[in-house]
C-alpha cells in the first residue's frame, strides 16, 4: 500500500453516512486477540508457523500411515522385526519422533489439528515474518533419523497459504524476529528446545510495542522501539526504581487500553481493492499516504465518515475543523477511542485488556506486593535472548547487548544491568576486562 510499491495512492472506502457507519467494531488484524474466544494450542501454532517458513504442508497423511511407511522403510533395509519394536517404542509410540526435527512438527499444522484461534495467533508471528523461508533443517541426524524424516519429506507438499497478509506495524521487530528464527533454523535442535519461549516472547514484545506505537502515527514516520522497563524476576522492586514503577507493567496496562479502539478504526480505513495481495496497512503508513498524495477528496471523506461515526456513536467529541486531510484523521482516531470511554464499550475494553494480558503477558508479568505489578525476564528468557543477540558471533560487547535488548523491545535500569551482569558471570559466559562495561563481554551458552 506505500507509494512505492503501488501505483494507487491512499484512497479508501469509507462510510459516508450514519446509515453506513457499522454498528460494532470488528478486528481482524494486527494483533490476534478478541474480546473472547482465545484459548489457544501452542503446539497447533508451532506447527503453523513452521509450516508458513518451509512453505510446505504435511495434508492427507495421517501419523500412522506415517509410522507404516517407516516401519516398511526399515523392513527393506534392515529385515528385522525385533529391530522394529524397538524403534517404535523409541520414536513413536510417544511421538518423540517429534523431536527429532522440526519438519515433523507439520503434522500438527494439518486440517483438523488447530482451530481458528490457533491460526490467528500463527498468523502474527506469519506476519512479522514477511515471507522469510526456510528451505529445509538441516538437522545433524542418524542414519534411522534420516531415513524417517526421508520417508516424512516424500509425502511433503508445496504450500504458500500461509503468507503474510499485513505490512509489519513494527519494521524493526520483524526484522529481528526473522534475523533470530533464522539463527535458530541453523540450529533446529536448539530451536526444537526454544521455539514455545521464542514464540512466548516475541508475542509479548510485539503486542507492547504496538500498544506503544499506536498513539505516534501522525508523522507518517515507521516507529522505533519504545522504552519499557523490565526486571530479572529475582530482583526487587522498590518504588524509587521510577523507571519500573512509572515505566514498566503500569505503561504497558494504560497503553494496552488503546489496542482494541484504534486497531477496529484501522480496520474501518483499509482499502477495499479486492485484491487478496495488498498487504493490509499500519496507521503511520496511511498518515505517511495521505500526506504524499494529491487527492484533495480526501479529506472531504474523512472529514464525512468522521461525522458520520460521531453521530452514529452518539459522541459529544469536539472536532477540529480544518482544511487537512491529516487534521481530519485525527480527529476520526480520537472518536475512536472516545467511544470506548462510557457504558458498555468501556468494559467490553476493559475485558480486551485482560484478555490481551492472559493470552500473551502473563509469563512476563509479576506482582511484588506493595511495589504492584512488574515485568519480568526468568533466566531461560534471558538465557534465549542472550543467545539471539550474539548470533553467530563469538561475544559482544555488554553495551551492544543491552542495545540489542532495546531492539527487541526489552529495556532495563542501571540497576538491573548490574544484576544482569552478575548472572552472565554465574553461568559462566561473561568476559570483564575492567569494571566499565564498555570492557565487559558476553558469550552464548550453546
Amino acid at each position: 500500500m506505500t507509494m512505492d510499491n503501488f501505483t494507487q495512492p491512499f484512497n479508501p472506502y469509507l462510510p459516508q453516512s450514519v446509515e453506513e457507519v457499522p454498528n460494532k467494531n470488528s478486528l481482524s488484524s494486527y494483533l490476534p486477540i478478541r474480546t473472547k474466544g482465545n484459548d489457544f494450542d501452542v503446539n497447533a501454532v508451532i506447527g503453523l508457523v513452521l509450516r508458513g517458513l518451509l512453505r510446505k504442508k504435511v495434508e492427507g497423511y495421517s501419523y500412522e500411515e506415517f509410522v507404516s511407511d517407516c516401519q516398511e522403510a526399515f523392513a527393506e533395509k534392515l529385515g528385522e522385526d525385533e529391530f522394529w519394536h524397538v524403534l517404535k517404542e523409541m520414536y513413536f509410540d510417544n511421538k518423540d519422533i517429534f523431536t527429532v526435527s522440526p519438519e515433523l512438527l507439520l503434522f500438527r499444522a494439518q486440517k483438523g489439528e488447530f482451530s481458528a484461534g490457533d491460526s490467528r495467533v500463527a498468523s502474527m508471528f506469519t506476519n512479522l515474518l514477511q515471507n522469510t523461508r526456510v528451505e529445509e533443517f538441516d538437522a545433524k541426524l542418524n542414519f534411522i533419523e534420516r531415513e524417517m524424516l526421508s520417508t516424512l519429506r516424500n509425502k511433503m507438499k508445496a504450500d504458500s497459504s500461509l503468507k503474510a497478509s499485513e505490512e509489519p506495524y513494527l519494521p524493526y521487530l520483524s526484522e529481528a524476529f526473522r534475523d533470530d528464527l533464522k539463527f535458530l533454523a541453523r540450529r533446529p535442535k536448539y530451536l526444537l528446545n526454544e521455539i514455545e519461549a521464542f514464540l512466548s516472547f516475541y508475542g509479548f514484545a510485539y503486542t507492547a510495542q504496538l500498544s506503544l506505537a499506536l498513539t505516534d502515527w501522525y508523522s507518517g514516520q515507521k516507529p522505533v522501539a519504545k522504552p519499557l522497563y523490565f526486571i530479572m524476576d529475582h530482583e526487587r522492586a522498590s518504588n524509587e526504581r521510577t523507571h519500573i514503577k512509572n515505566h514498566g507493567y503500569k505503561l504497558f496496562n494504560e497503553s494496552s487500553t488503546r489496542l482494541f479502539p484504534m486497531l477496529t478504526m484501522l480496520e474501518l480505513l483499509q482499502p477495499r481493492s479486492g485484491d487478496k495481495n495488498v498487504l493490509k496497512v499500519p496507521l503511520w503508513a496511511i498518515s505517511r499516504d495521505i500526506q504524499d498524495s494529491k487527492y484533495l477528496h480526501l479529506k472531504d471523506k474523512l472529514e464525512n465518515f468522521a461525522r458520520a461515526f460521531k453521530s452514529q456513536r452518539n459522541l459529544d467529541t469536539t472536532l477540529i475543523e480544518s482544511d487537512s486531510a491529516i487534521d481530519w484523521l485525527d480527529n476520526v482516531m480520537k472518536l475512536a477511542v472516545a467511544q470506548f470511554s462510557v457504558g458498555e464499550r468501556f468494559n467490553i475494553n476493559k475485558r480486551y485488556v485482560v484478555e490481551v494480558e492472559k493470552a500473551l503477558a502473563s509469563p512476563f508479568i509479576q506482582s511484588r506486593g506493595r511495589s504492584g505489578r512488574v515485568l519480568v525476564l526468568n533466566q531461560d528468557y534471558l538465557i534465549l535472548l542472550t543467545n539471539l543477540v550474539v548470533g553467530e558471533k563469538d561475544k559482544i560487547r555488554f553495551y551492544e547487548l543491552i542495545a540489542a535488548f532495546e531492539q527487541r523491545g526489552v529495556f532495563v535500569d542501571k540497576q538491573t544491568e548490574q544484576e544482569l551482569i552478575k548472572f552472565y558471570e554465574r553461568i559462566g559466559n561473561v568476559e570483564r576486562m575492567s569494571d566499565s562495561g564498555d570492557a565487559v563481554y558476553v558469550r552464548k551458552t550453546i
